[in-house]
């Protein structure tokens, strides 16, 4: 691929994903983009052929940083280590991409209706990965015996808040965007309720009688 073709190409997903961001995928039109991004229309058409095909494309630059963070979570056999270096990582992924992160959320609240198979094959076999994991940690005692699946679902759901709740933050934080130290405290807060949860009974014993003497 040519330095001015993948170029263009990176210029126009760029402008696509604050596009689909603000708009959403049925009222982005194909010229705003193409506006955005400072290129011809028709050089849209000609790199991605359609706004379906450029709406996917964006889909799946989103799938291997998501990837990354679940590989993350299985890297260390320590869930107190592990789930920690999860959270953060999510939380990354939210805030190095905030536009696309805020397409593929609200591609997944539509029901995924275009989502391209793959991104689904691939995620849905990484999510069972990461529920055996957290299923594992649990028969042996290493986590409170919660339920694995809602215990991903928790955080899924406490990490993305931070790309679906922006209004709701600023009405919060009175900061329209999240800054580098909401991020910070946000991992530090999300971590702190996840392990204060999951930690088993006999651990936290230990860590009470250590703390003691």
């Amino acid at each position: 691929m040519s330095r001015i073709r993948q170029h263009n190409q990176q210029l126009i997903l760029e402008a696509a994903s604050a596009e689909f961001a603000a708009k959403g995928f049925d009222a982005t039109q194909t010229r705003d983009i193409a506006a955005r991004a400072g290129v011809p229309k028709a050089n849209l058409y000609y790199y991605f052929q359609s706004k379906e095909n450029l709406y996917a494309k964006v889909l799946l630059g989103f799938v291997e940083p998501l990837l990354e963070a679940s590989a993350v979570l299985r890297e260390s056999d320590d869930p107190l280590v592990g789930l920690p270096a999860y959270i953060a990582a999510r939380i990354r992924i939210a805030r190095e991409h905030p536009h696309v992160a805020r397409v593929f959320s609200g591609e997944l609240l539509l029901g995924a209706r275009y989502l391209p198979e793959e991104c689904r094959e691939l995620l849905y076999a990484e999510a069972r990965r990461n529920v055996e994991c957290l299923r594992s940690w649990i028969e042996r005692g290493l986590l409170a015996p919660v339920d694995p699946e809602h215990l991903m679902l928790f955080i899924w759901s406490a990490t993305r808040t931070y790309t679906n709740l922006g209004w709701q933050m600023a009405h919060i934080t009175g900061r329209e965007t999240p800054q580098d130290v909401d991020y910070q405290e946000a991992t530090a807060t999300i971590t702190r309720l996840v392990l204060g949860g999951v930690m088993p009974e006999v651990v936290r014993a230990q860590r009470v009688l250590m703390f003691a003497t």
